[in-house]
C-alpha cells in the first residue's frame, strides 16, 4: 500500500505540455493579393449583369448567374451540384445583354464569351479562386511580433482571429459594471471577470467525463443526506464557447491590449493561459458547495484590478501564487493521464512560482503600505494553497507570515472595523484561520486566529457590509459550528502535551483525570450541536461530517477507545457514508481530514468503501489525496499486524509528514 503514493518523480520524462499550436488555432495575419494591372492607353470594362430570377432553385441560393439550360445547367454542371428546377415553370430563352458601344462611353469594351453564338457566360468556369498563387507576405498591421508569427515555444497557443473577435463583441455586448472592462460570465459569480478561454489547453469538459457516474463500491445508506447534483451548473459553465464567432474577415487591427484583456497584468501567453486554466477550474477544487466563487473573485479583482505588471510587489506575490496553483492542478491532472503534458514540468512550474510568490511577499511585508494590503493576506493564503495541493510541508512559513500581517493590521476585528472592503478582508481572514485550525489539528497545537478568548470577530458582523457567508460556501461547514471544532482541537492540543511533559507525581494520576472527565463532557457537547437554523444539504453534511470525526478524535487519543469499540465504528461509518454521498455530488472539497481519521478505523470490507470515498475524492484535490490514503493505508498495515501506534498521528509522526490537509 506504500507504493499507492504517485508523486512525480525526476526519472520521468515529460512530453510536450501544451500541443503544437500547428491546428485551427494558429493566427497568421496576411495581405491581399496585390493586382498588378498594367495601365493601358484604352481602359476596359466588364459587362454589368444581374442574377437570374428565373433560373434554377440551385442557383438562386448561391445567388450566381444561371443559364436556364434544362435538365442541368451550366453552372451546377461546372460547379458539380444538383441541378433542381421548380415544377411548373417553363424553360425561357435567355434574354439579349444590353451592351454599351466604345463609340457611346469612349471606352474599349471587354470580349465576351458568351457573344452571339448562344453559349451563355455561365457555361465559361468562373475566374474566382484560380489566380495563380502570389506569395504573401504578413500585413504589417502594427501587432508585436509574438502575434504576427509563429512561436518557437510549445506550450504557447495563440488566440485565433475569431476568438479575438469574440472577445470584443463580448465585452460590449455585457452591461457595465465593477468589472474592469471584463465581460461578465454568469456561471461563475456575479462580480468575477470572465476572460474568455482563447487558448486554455485543459477546461473541465475535458477531464469531468473521465469519470465513472456510477461507482461500483455500495454502501449503506443509514445516517445518508441527500445531496444535489450538480448538473445545471456544470453546463453552463463554459456558455462563452458556444457564442456564434464572426467571420475572419470582419476582423480588424485593434491594440494588444484589445487581443487580450490580460495583457498588462500577466505578461507571456503562458502565464496568461495558466491564469485562465484557474479561473475556468477554481470552483470545482475551492469551493465546497460550487455554486459561485468568491475566492476566485477577489484573486481575479485584485490580480486584473490593479496596477501592470511589475507595479505592485503585493499584487505581484498574489499573481505568482494563482499562477503556482494553476500549475499544481495541471500537474495532477497530468500525471493521471487525463490531460497532455508533463507532469513533473507542472509541477517544476509551479514549484517556480510559489518560490517567486513568497520572495515577493517577503519583500511586501517588509513595506508598510504593501503589508497593510488584501493582495498580500490573499498571496499568503494562496502559497498556503500550492503547499496543500502539492503536497507539501513548508506551509507554516506563509501561513505565519499570514498571521504576522493580520497582527499588524490590529488583529482580526481591528482589521475587519478598519478595512474598506470588509468583506474580501474577512474572506481571506477566514481562510488564514481555517488553514491555521487545520495545520493545528496536524502540529497538536492550538489555534490563535480562533482562540476562545479573541474569536468573538468570527460571528460577529462589524458593518452592513460585512458577509459572514463565505465559510459555508467555501469549506461546508456552519459558521457557528468551527469555534465549537476550535475547542476539540485546542482541547486535545492541550491535553495531548500535558500528557507528555507529565511526570511521575501523585499529581500526574489527578491531571489524568480532569483530563478524562473534561472529555467525556467535550464528547457529550459535540455529539448534542444542532445549527440553529437550516443550511444547505451540503453544510449539513459537513457538520455531521465533521461532529463525528471530533467525537472520533477524543475516543481514540483522549479517552485511548480501540479502533474496534462499538461507538467508534458507528462515528466511522457516518463519516464515511456522508463523504461517499459529497463526493458522489460533485461536492468533496475539504472532506480529506475527516475521511483519514475515520478510515484509519475500519477493517474488513468497510476499507472498500473508504477506497472508494478516495477514489472520487480525486476529481476535486490534487496530490494531496495520495497523502491521505497513503497514511490510511500506513494504519490498515499496522492494525493488520498488531503493531503498536497505529494512529493517524503517530503515521504521520512516524513518517515526518508534517502535511497540511484539508
Amino acid at each position: 500500500m506504500a507504493d499507492s503514493l504517485h508523486l512525480p518523480h525526476a526519472q520521468y520524462i515529460p512530453q510536450s505540455y501544451y500541443t503544437q499550436p500547428h491546428g485551427p488555432g494558429h493566427m497568421h495575419v496576411v495581405a491581399p493579393p496585390t493586382r498588378h494591372d498594367t495601365m493601358a492607353t484604352t481602359q476596359r470594362k466588364r459587362p454589368k449583369y444581374t442574377r437570374s430570377k428565373t433560373g434554377c432553385l440551385t442557383c438562386r441560393a448561391k445567388k450566381i448567374k444561371c443559364d436556364e439550360s434544362k435538365p442541368n445547367c451550366l453552372r451546377c454542371t461546372h460547379g458539380q451540384r444538383e441541378c433542381t428546377w421548380p415544377e411548373g415553370v417553363p424553360s425561357r430563352k435567355r434574354p439579349t445583354q444590353k451592351r454599351e458601344s466604345a463609340a457611346d462611353t469612349g471606352l474599349e469594351t471587354r470580349p465576351s464569351t458568351a457573344g452571339s453564338s448562344g453559349v451563355s457566360e455561365a457555361s465559361t468556369p468562373s475566374n474566382r479562386g484560380i489566380t495563380p498563387p502570389l506569395k504573401r507576405e504578413p500585413a504589417d498591421v502594427g501587432l508585436p511580433a509574438m502575434v504576427s508569427r509563429r512561436h518557437s515555444e510549445p506550450s504557447i497557443q495563440l488566440p485565433t482571429m475569431n476568438d479575438m473577435n469574440a472577445m470584443r463583441r463580448q465585452s460590449v455586448a455585457v452591461p457595465s459594471g465593477p468589472t474592469h472592462g471584463y465581460p461578465v460570465n454568469p456561471s461563475h459569480t456575479q462580480l468575477l471577470p470572465a476572460i474568455p478561454e482563447a487558448s486554455a489547453p485543459y477546461s473541465a469538459s475535458q477531464y469531468h467525463h473521465h469519470y465513472p457516474s456510477n461507482h461500483q463500491y455500495a454502501h449503506s445508506s443509514s445516517a445518508s443526506l441527500v445531496l444535489p447534483r450538480l448538473g445545471p451548473q456544470q453546463g453552463n459553465m463554459h456558455t462563452m464557447r458556444s457564442m456564434a464567432q464572426p467571420n475572419a474577415a470582419q476582423w480588424s487591427p485593434s491594440p494588444v491590449a484589445d487581443l487580450d484583456p490580460l495583457g498588462p497584468y500577466f505578461a507571456s501567453p503562458q502565464e496568461r493561459n495558466l491564469i485562465r486554466h484557474y479561473m475556468h477550474n477554481a470552483i470545482s477544487f475551492i469551493m465546497a458547495v460550487p455554486v459561485k466563487n468568491p475566492v476566485a473573485n477577489a484573486n481575479l479583482l485584485l490580480a486584473c484590478g490593479g496596477p501592470a505588471t511589475g507595479a505592485d510587489v503585493a499584487i505581484e506575490a498574489l499573481r505568482a501564487a494563482l499562477m503556482g496553483t494553476a500549475s499544481v492542478h495541471q500537474s495532477f491532472l497530468c500525471s493521471r493521464g487525463l490531460v497532455q503534458g508533463g507532469a513533473d514540468e507542472a509541477m517544476a512550474r509551479a514549484l517556480s512560482y510559489r518560490d517567486k510568490s513568497n520572495h515577493l511577499l517577503t519583500m511586501a511585508c517588509r513595506a508598510t503600505e504593501s503589508a497593510m494590503t488584501d493582495a498580500a493576506l490573499g498571496a499568503a493564503v494562496a502559497i498556503c494553497l500550492i503547499d496543500i495541493f502539492s503536497s507539501g510541508r513548508n506551509w507554516s512559513e506563509p501561513l505565519e507570515k499570514a498571521k504576522k500581517l493580520v497582527q499588524c493590521r490590529g488583529g482580526p476585528a481591528v482589521m475587519l472595523a478598519r478595512s474598506k472592503k470588509v468583506s474580501q478582508s474577512r474572506l481571506f481572514l477566514e481562510i488564514a484561520a481555517i488553514y491555521e485550525l487545520f495545520g493545528c489539528l496536524v502540529t497538536a497545537d492550538a489555534p490563535t486566529l480562533l482562540a476562545p478568548n479573541v474569536n468573538n470577530w468570527w460571528l460577529e458582523r462589524t458593518s452592513s457590509a460585512d458577509s459572514l457567508s463565505y465559510v459555508e460556501e467555501g469549506f461546508g461547514v456552519s459558521r457557528e459550528f468551527i469555534p465549537e471544532l476550535a475547542r476539540v482541537v485546542t482541547f486535545v492540543a492541550h491535553a495531548l502535551k500535558a500528557r507528555a511533559t507529565g511526570d511521575d507525581c501523585k499529581d500526574a494520576a489527578a491531571q489524568d483525570s480532569d483530563i478524562v472527565a473534561e472529555a467525556r463532557e467535550l464528547y457529550q457537547s459535540i455529539g448534542d450541536w444542532m445549527p440553529s437554523h437550516i443550511t444547505d444539504t451540503r453544510v449539513l453534511a459537513g457538520d455531521r461530517i465533521y461532529q463525528n470525526a471530533a467525537q472520533i478524535l477524543l475516543l481514540r487519543e483522549i479517552l485511548d477507545t480501540p479502533p474496534e469499540d462499538e461507538a467508534v465504528q458507528r462515528h466511522a461509518d457516518i463519516v464515511i457514508n456522508l463523504c461517499l454521498d459529497c463526493g458522489q455530488g460533485n461536492m468533496s472539497v475539504d472532506l480529506n481530514f475527516p475521511v483519514i481519521i475515520a478510515g484509519s478505523q475500519m477493517f474488513g470490507s468497510d476499507r472498500t468503501r473508504v477506497l472508494a470515498v478516495f477514489e472520487i475524492f480525486r476529481t476535486q484535490c490534487c496530490y494531496e489525496i495520495e497523502t491521505a490514503e497513503y497514511i490510511v493505508s500506513q494504519v490498515w498495515k499496522r492494525l493488520d499486524d498488531k503493531q503498536l501506534r497505529a494512529d493517524w498521528r503517530s503515521v504521520m509522526e512516524d513518517n515526518d509528514l508534517k502535511h497540511l490537509i484539508l
